[in-house]
């Protein structure tokens, strides 16, 4: 069977393909509408511009759903839980209806402005609206006492629903109907990725057989695959097609709200989850006749003031024409990204514009980010432009007043460049030749607007005098976040492959997790986002996928050559991981990318954040303190260094608050050294020799569950690299063939605790920046020729894998190649007093 494969070349073309991938054959048999009040054109809306305004009750967000625990999760109701208790704020905004509907419910259709009237007189006409008794006519009581099931006695919604969009065609016979609205419990929405939520109601695109007309030639395979794969026989609803999904509750206690809200706010989360063309999403909850409409974007979470859809029937009017004849942009659809086809395995491809240029999408190499509700969303995909090359595509959302990746790029290689005069070295030429070369970007266009989670979704609605109402009643939220939600190790494929995690980095590697300070009402309305794309020249191996040890400290060697012009420059990167370390077999090199979080030294935001992946976070980092202070050097065994952190940074204060202020934790060069120093920790413990694998998986796995749990408890990792003459202990349970990596990774940890010690032993007074540029003595155990000879024949496998057998006729050996170094010290500075044991080429690290 064929594929559509080929790209649009016009907006009005990608728009085309938006629609055509949004069906599945059957005609819209049940649709059934859910209706809603447009917001007038934007022309006609009252200006109101958002306020900045700054908030003095900072909480910790921690977003848990980038975390294994998500999407290893098998049950719905742990999913649930991550999502209400950990990754939305405990308090929303709540807005009037009427705010709500002028400026973010998608608009009426101009035709019928000034018609509802003649709207209502048509219900009535027709019997819809029960004029004796003063109701609908499909609700002769209230859902709370009716006898019926839930799902039967709120079909209701769906005849009324229908009618509206009948009578507003009545008026205007060339109105064409978008959305229809489905009321059906207990069939959960279908993704290609597995999803398991089941909202009572949706709206449902409602265009496929206008499809099956106006493309008569593709009709056969537009109603098995055109628009996505077919569902299983009971399943009829593809995600990509829904939107403003409903819950229902047929009374109106506390718990039936409390129930609903959670649910409805999973439900959302979703749809921007699993639909990669999805920029926000609409919801609705009734409970009984108290009806509230919900918003979410990356950057919002808010619901109205309820209404009583049976009483302020005008209203419920008002907001179905909305739904039914809304464009797709409106109700959240981004037209810059098209379904293309499916590929060999049945998963979605799609074609993603930026300016002029498409990308067809060949696989996912990232997309956890995006199932938490707020925040950057960050989707990485393995793509191909127009020449059929491959590339890799980043699609994020930031925050307004955070520089595009380029820019930032451009910024740190203008400060390196400053710095040839200083050292009469080309320091640029030799970072730019270590980092990801993007070829394209822009910020996201909807219409002739840039993407904006405020100044567009919103319509610049001013949020900052909002009422704050709990998301939830705080004895749900009690009894919810009691419950105990276990993480999973990164490498539990088993586990993540029940969840029908999409392919790529995210189902195997642990994820990035983002520490903010932030207000109740910052953390619902966080700062406004725009939407941004880059793409890259390089598809390289992540260190988490490249199989060869040898490979992996070749490119660690080239990282921290990075890090020493970056770190020289007066940027530190904040964000190193496994999974932006790469080696490009390409060219032979390691590289460094993701700089969306790289700040200068002496840069001091207005965001407060800590951000990185735990598994690879500096201890100082994770705890947001100095932990080698001359007070904090005296501990030795495990016992000691249990501590509670916040009191040692309360002790590290009192002391000298007498005399003057400790000087505030700062994230220095030294923290991103020790993120490189756990990215080896990282491959070494996660992955076996294929040819002589560990004697003692148990005990390795003890290990990893101590030093990779992804808590925010640093005890563990900190005696691990304290304690760094005891690292080649680990030989006992790790492959025993490396045996010269742990020695490499004692001499890393021996620079590090010692460059820790020089730079904070003035503390509490100053932290000595001139013990930050130890990249010289970082170095010399890497590239030691005897270290990297003994690794060359090392194949790694991950340690999942090695239930099956393989043969030694496996392994292969890399091509070797010299190895450069550096010449003399770096600017004269080095961390500590340690001998040098290894001899090295006499190359300059600049090279």
């Amino acid at each position: 069977m064929s594929y559509n494969t080929e790209s649009p070349d016009t907006l009005e073309q990608v728009t085309a393909f938006q629609q055509r991938r949004f069906h599945t054959p059957e005609p819209p048999e049940d649709s059934e509408e859910l209706a809603t009040q447009p917001p007038p054109q934007q022309s006609s809306q009252p200006s109101r511009s958002s306020s900045s305004r700054s908030f003095h009750t900072p909480a910790k967000r921690i977003k848990a759903a980038v975390s294994g625990a998500f999407r290893s999760a098998s049950k719905v109701e742990t999913r649930r839980t991550i999502i209400v208790s950990r990754d939305v704020p405990k308090m929303i905004p709540e807005i009037s209806l009427q705010d709500h509907l002028d400026y973010i419910w998608p608009p009426l259709p101009p035709s019928l402005k000034n018609k509802i009237d003649t709207i209502m007189k048509i219900l009535e006409d027709n019997g819809t609206i029960d004029v004796f008794k003063d109701r609908w006519a499909a609700f002769p009581v209230d859902p709370a006492k009716a006898t019926d099931q839930e799902s039967a006695v709120f079909q209701g919604l769906t005849t009324i629903f229908d009618a509206v969009a009948a009578a507003a065609k009545q008026i205007d016979s060339s109105l064409e109907q978008m959305f229809g609205l489905i009321v059906n419990g207990n069939v959960a929405m279908y993704s290609d990725r597995g999803a398991s939520s089941r909202p009572d109601g949706f709206n449902k695109l409602y265009m496929k057989l206008r499809e099956a007309q106006e493309h008569p030639e593709k009709h056969n395979q537009t109603a098995d695959i055109a628009m996505g794969k077919k569902p299983p026989n009971n399943v009829r609803h593809f995600v990509h097609d829904l939107a403003n999904p409903n819950q229902f509750k047929l009374g109106d206690t506390q718990k039936d709200e409390d129930d609903d809200f959670a649910k409805l706010v999973y439900d959302m989360e979703q749809i921007l989850a699993l639909d990669p063309c999805r920029r926000f999403t609409f919801g609705t909850t009734v409970e009984n006749r108290t009806t509230r409409l919900w918003f979410l974007s990356r950057a919002t979470l808010l619901r109205t003031e309820p209404f009583d859809f049976i009483k302020e029937r005008r209203q419920l009017v008002i907001i179905f024409l909305c739904l039914a004849f809304s464009s797709l942009d409106r109700m959240g659809w981004d037209p810059t990204i098209a379904f293309s086809h499916l590929d060999k395995d049945g998963r979605r491809q799609y074609h993603i514009k930026i300016e002029n240029q498409y990308y067809t999408t060949v696989d996912v190499l990232s997309d956890s980010a995006a199932d938490s509700p707020l925040g950057r969303a960050t989707r990485v995909w393995k793509v191909k432009d127009s020449s059929d090359k491959v590339r890799v595509l980043k699609d994020v959302w930031l925050e307004r007043d955070r520089l595009e990746e380029h820019k930032i790029r451009e910024a740190i290689l203008a400060d390196a460049k400053a710095l040839n005069e200083r050292e009469e070295h080309s320091f640029d030429a030799q970072l730019e030749k270590r980092m990801l070369k993007p070829i394209a970007y822009w910020r996201v266009p909807v219409g002739d607007e840039e993407d904006d989670t405020g100044a567009v979704m919103l319509h610049s609605y001013d949020l900052s005098n909002a009422q704050m109402v709990n998301l939830i009643s705080p004895k749900a939220r009690s009894a919810i976040e009691t419950q105990s939600v276990a993480m999973s190790m990164p490498t539990d494929q088993d586990a993540a492959s029940q969840s029908g995690t999409a392919v790529g980095l995210d189902q195997h590697h642990p994820r990035r997790t983002i520490l903010e300070s932030v207000s109740a009402q910052e953390q619902a309305s966080s700062h406004p986002r725009y939407h941004y794309r880059i793409v890259f020249e390089q598809c390289a191996t992540t260190i988490y996928d490249e199989r060869s040890l040898a490979n992996v400290f070749r490119a660690i060697v080239e990282v921290v050559k990075a890090l020493y012009v970056l770190h020289s420059a007066g940027w530190v990167h904040r964000d190193l991981s496994g999974g932006n370390v790469y080696w490009f077999n390409d060219e032979h090199t390691g590289l460094i990318g993701d700089f969306e979080y790289a700040t200068r030294m002496m840069d001091r935001g207005r965001h407060n954040v800590r951000t990185g992946t735990p598994f690879f976070m500096a201890a100082e980092t994770l705890v947001n303190a100095y932990l080698f202070t001359s007070a904090n050097r005296k501990l030795k065994d495990k016992s000691q260094i249990s501590i509670d952190f916040d009191l040692v940074k309360k002790k590290n204060v009192s002391k000298t608050s007498v005399v003057a202020p400790a000087v505030p934790f700062a994230y220095n060069p030294l923290h991103d050294l020790e993120s490189v120093w756990w990215i080896i920790v990282y491959v070494l413990f996660f992955n076996d020799d294929v040819s002589i694998s560990s004697s003692d998986p148990t005990h390795r796995q003890r290990k990893m569950q101590e030093l990779f749990h992804g808590r925010l408890d640093v005890n563990d990792r900190q005696v691990f690299l304290r304690d760094f003459n005891r690292l080649p202990d680990a030989q006992r349970y790790l492959s025993p063939s490396f045996g010269p990596a742990l020695t490499i990774l004692t001499e890393l940890a021996d620079v590090l605790t010692t460059a820790y010690a020089n730079s904070e032993k003035t503390y509490p007074t100053k932290i000595d920046d001139r013990s930050f540029i130890v990249h010289d003595d970082f170095l010399d155990p890497l590239l030691s020729e005897e270290n990297i000879d003994s690794l060359a024949n090392i194949k790694l496998a991950k340690v999942k894998e090695n239930s099956k057998k393989r043969s030694t006729s496996e392994v292969e050996r890399p091509t070797k190649r010299s190895r450069t170094s550096m010449s003399q010290g770096l600017n004269g500075h080095r961390g500590g007093t340690r001998s040098h044991r290894y001899t090295r080429t006499q190359t300059s690290l600049r090279n």
